[in-house]
C-alpha cells in the first residue's frame, strides 16, 4: 500500500500490546471475585486503582521520552516491563477458601497474621483464607503493567506520526491502519483470553495475554531498524552524561523507575489515594488553565481579583474532596456545602472572566474545560464494561448459544468488533454531512456520544423486564448496550484530541492534553465507584438469588440511563452557546 515499513512494525507491536492489555482487563474483576473471593467492592477498588493509574502514567512516560529517552528506548523499556508484568499475572497461588462460622477445621490453618488454628477448632466467626503471597505478586504485576503502559502507549502512537511528513497524503490512512491494529488486538484478546481464563484456568488467560506482549516486544526489537531514525532521542549526548555517580542519565532513569514500582504497588491497593490525587490535579489544572487564559495577555492589568477567586475556589474544592475521601478531618455536611460553594465560585469566576478578561482564547479555553468535564461523564458510563457490566454478564445473563456458552469476559470483544464494523461508515457519514453543511459541531457530537451511552443502559433496563424461567436476561440486550456505547464512542472519541489541539492556547497545549488524559484517568476510577452501587453479597462468588441480583443491577443501570440521557441532552442544548465561545472553530 506504499506505507513505510515502520508503520507495520508499530501496527504489530500495538496489536500485541493491546492484545495483552485487553486480554487481562476483562478477566481482572472476575479473577478477583471468583478465585480470590474478593467482595464486589474490594474487586472494583483494585480495578479502579489500576485503570486510573494506567490512563494517567502515559502523560509522564511521554514527557520522559520527549526530554530524555526518545520513543524507541521508551517503547523497549515499557514493553519489557509489560512482558514481566503479564508473566507474573499467571502466578495464581491457591484458590481462596471461605470458612463459615461453625465450621470444624479438619487440619491446622495458619492465618495471615501467623496465628495457627489447630485441627478440631470450631470457628466462632467466618474466616476468608487467601493466598496473600500470591496477591502480593499480583499487585506487583499490576504495578509493572501500569509503568509499562506509561512508557510504551504514548510513544508508539507518536512514532507513527513521525514516519510521515505533515502534508503526506498517506498520513491519515496510516493512522487508520494503526488504529485497526488496536481493535484487532482488543477483539481477539477478549475472545481468546476470556475463553481460556474462565474455561481452563485464570493462569491460561493471563498467560496468553503475556505471550502476546512478548511477541509484540520481539516484533518491535526486530523491526526497530525500519523506523528510519525517527524514534531516537533528540539529544543523545545528554543520556551519556553521568547522573548517579558513574551511572549515566539513561540507566539512572531505568534504575529510578524501580522505587516508583514500589509506590505503584501500594497505590493499586489504595484506591482512595488514587482518586484523591486525580481530583486534586484535575481541579488545579482546570482552574489554572482558565486563569491563564484570562491573564496571559493582560499582564499589564491588575489581576488580583482573578487570582483571589481562583485561589479560594481551588482551596475550597480541595478541602471538600479531602473530607469526603476521609483524608482531612471534618464534617461531611460542611464539606458538601463547601464543595457546592466552590462550584458556584468557579462558575462565578468564569462569568467574571467573560465580563473583564474576555477574548477568543478565554472563550475557547472555557469550552475545552466543559468538554473535558463532559468526557468524565461519558467514560464513567462507558467503562462500566469491565466492571458492573462484566459482573452482570457473569451473574444474570443467559450466555448460552445452543450447546455453547459465551464467557462473561468475552462480551468485552463487542466494543472492538463494532468499531471495526462502524468506524469507516461513521467517518464517511461525517464527511458527507460536512459537504452538505450539516455536520454537527464538536459539542453536539459530545452530547450525542453521552446520550447514546445512556441509551445503552436503557437497553439493559428494558431487557430486564423479560427474564427467563431461571431469572436470566437474554444476551441480545447486552449486545445492544455495547452497540450503543460504541456508536457513542465514535461520536465523541475521534474528535476529542483534535478539539484539545484546536481550542487550547498554543503554548499550553501540552498541559491541556495532560488535563484531557487526567480526566480520562479519573473517569476510570469514578466508573468503579459507580459500579459499587450495585455490589452484591455473594456466597463464595455465587449469586444465590438471581431475581434480587437482576433488580440490583437494573436499579444501577436505570440511574445511569437517565444520567446519561440528561447529560447528553444538556450538552446539546448548550451547544449553540459553546459554539459562539469557540469563535469559528467547528
Amino acid at each position: 500500500m506504499g506505507h513505510p515499513k515502520g508503520l507495520y512494525v508499530c501496527f504489530a507491536t500495538e496489536l500485541w500490546e493491546r492484545f495483552s492489555f485487553y486480554g487481562m482487563k476483562y478477566l481482572l474483576l472476575l479473577y478477583l471475585t471468583k478465585y480470590h473471593l474478593f467482595t464486589d467492592e474490594a474487586g472494583l477498588d483494585v480495578l479502579g486503582s489500576y485503570a486510573g493509574l494506567v490512563y494517567a502514567l502515559p502523560l509522564i512516560g511521554g514527557m520522559i521520552a520527549d526530554r530524555f529517552l526518545g520513543m524507541r528506548k521508551s517503547v523497549l523499556f515499557g514493553g519489557t516491563l509489560l512482558s514481566l508484568g503479564h508473566i507474573l499475572m499467571a502466578v495464581e497461588g491457591f484458590q481462596a477458601i471461605n470458612y463459615a462460622a461453625g465450621t470444624v477445621l479438619t487440619s491446622d490453618l495458619t492465618l495471615a497474621s501467623g496465628e495457627v488454628l489447630a485441627a478440631g477448632t470450631m470457628l466462632t466467626e467466618a474466616i476468608m483464607f487467601r493466598d496473600t503471597e500470591a496477591l502480593k505478586v499480583f499487585y506487583f504485576a499490576l504495578a509493572l503493567i501500569v509503568m509499562g503502559v506509561g512508557y510504551l502507549k504514548p510513544n508508539i502512537s507518536t512514532i507513527v506520526g513521525k514516519l510521515y511528513s505533515m502534508d503526506d497524503p498517506r498520513r491519515d490512512s496510516g493512522f487508520t491502519i494503526f488504529y485497526m491494529g488496536i481493535n484487532i488486538g482488543s477483539f481477539t484478546a477478549t475472545l481468546l483470553c476470556g475463553w481460556l481464563g474462565e474455561t481452563f484456568g485464570w493462569k491460561y488467560g493471563f498467560g496468553a495475554a503475556g505471550i502476546g506482549m512478548i511477541v509484540g516486544l520481539f516484533t518491535f526489537m526486530y523491526g526497530q531498524k525500519y523506523l528510519g531514525g525517527h524514534a531516537e532521542p533528540s539529544e543523545p549526548e545528554k543520556l551519556k552524561k553521568s547522573f548517579l555517580g558513574p551511572i549515566n542519565v539513561e540507566w539512572s532513569i531505568y534504575l529510578l523507575s524501580l522505587p516508583v514500582l514500589g509506590i505503584l504497588w501500594l497505590l493499586v491497593q489504595h484506591e482512595p489515594v488514587v482518586l484523591l490525587t486525580q481530583n486534586v490535579f484535575l481541579v488545579i489544572a482546570i482552574v489554572g488553565l482558565i486563569l491563564y487564559s484570562m491573564v496571559h495577555t493582560k499582564q499589564d492589568q491588575n489581576n488580583t481579583v482573578a487570582y483571589t477567586i481562583a485561589g479560594i475556589a481551588v482551596v475550597g474544592a480541595l478541602y471538600a474532596i479531602g473530607v469526603n475521601l476521609h483524608f482531612i478531618p471534618g464534617s461531611e455536611s460542611l464539606a458538601e456545602n463547601v464543595l457546592y460553594g466552590s462550584i458556584i465560585l468557579i462558575v462565578g469566576f468564569v462569568i467574571y472572566g467573560f465580563m473583564t478578561h474576555n477574548s477568543p482564547e478565554f472563550g475557547r479555553t472555557v469550552v475545552l474545560m466543559i468538554l473535558i468535564l463532559s468526557t468524565i461523564v461519558f467514560w464513567a458510563l462507558f467503562e462500566q464494561s469491565a466492571g458492573s457490566m462484566t459482573l452482570y454478564a457473569d451473574r444474570v445473563v443467559d450466555r448460552s448459544i445452543g450447546a455453547t456458552t459465551v464467557t462473561a469476559a468475552q462480551f468485552g470483544s463487542l466494543n472492538a468488533g463494532f468499531i471495526m464494523l462502524l468506524a469507516i461508515p461513521f467517518a464517511t457519514l461525517w464527511t458527507w454531512l460536512a459537504k452538505k453543511q450539516l455536520e454537527p459541531s464538536t459539542p453536539v457530537k459530545f452530547g450525542l456520544g453521552i446520550l447514546q451511552a445512556g441509551l445503552g443502559f436503557g437497553a439493559l433496563v428494558f431487557g430486564a423486564q423479560f427474564p427467563n424461567e431461571a431469572g436470566q436476561v437474554a444476551m441480545i440486550w447486552l449486545v445492544l448496550a455495547y452497540l450503543l456505547h460504541t456508536t457513542g464512542e465514535l461520536c465523541l472519541s475521534p474528535v476529542g484530541l483534535s478539539a484539545v489541539t484546536k481550542l487550547s492556547i498554543s503554548n499550553v497545549v501540552g498541559v491541556s492534553m495532560g488535563t484531557w488524559f487526567l480526566a480520562t484517568a479519573l473517569s476510570e476510577t469514578v466508573a468503579t465507584r459507580i459500579g459499587k452501587m450495585a455490589a452484591i453479597n455473594t456466597d463464595a462468588s455465587e449469586v444465590t438469588d438471581s431475581a434480587a441480583a437482576l433488580a440490583t443491577y437494573t436499579q444501577l443501570f436505570e440511574f445511569l440511563m437517565w444520567f446519561g440521557i440528561g447529560a447528553g441532552v444538556f450538552m446539546i442544548i448548550i451547544s449553540p452557546i459553546l459554539r459562539r465561545w469557540m469563535h469559528g472553530i467547528h
